[in-house]
């Protein structure tokens, strides 16, 4: 019965990765790329957890900490160029308002 479920819950996180490679490819804005691989980073670490229960070994205990890691450090290295991206292009607006340089970082 729990081989059942377990592979019921692979198919939702397969269909989940499938959902999330669609808006990365066509998602309008860059926050909602950014979502889609965070999406399939964590349905990837679902998948290697429930395989790890089916197959009933500990091996995959690092993978599972480094697909984590991994991530995580992307998605917040994804926002933090989105964020100082978006500092700069206002920055410069307000320059340009006033017929100045911006002042140097």
């Amino acid at each position: 019965m729990i081989q059942v479920v377990l592979i019921l819950c692979l198919g939702g996180l397969t269909l989940a990765i499938l959902l999330g490679l669609f808006r990365l490819a066509r998602g309008p804005t860059v926050l909602d790329r950014i979502l889609a691989f965070d999406l399939i980073a964590t349905s990837a670490v679902g998948m290697v957890v429930l395989l790890s229960v089916l197959w009933r070994t500990a091996v995959y205990l690092e993978l599972i900490l480094i697909f984590s890691l991994l991530g995580f450090v992307s998605t917040v290295a994804f926002v933090f160029h989105l964020h100082r991206t978006r500092e700069q292009r206002r920055i410069k607006a307000a320059a340009d308002a006033f017929g100045s340089t911006p002042p140097p970082r």
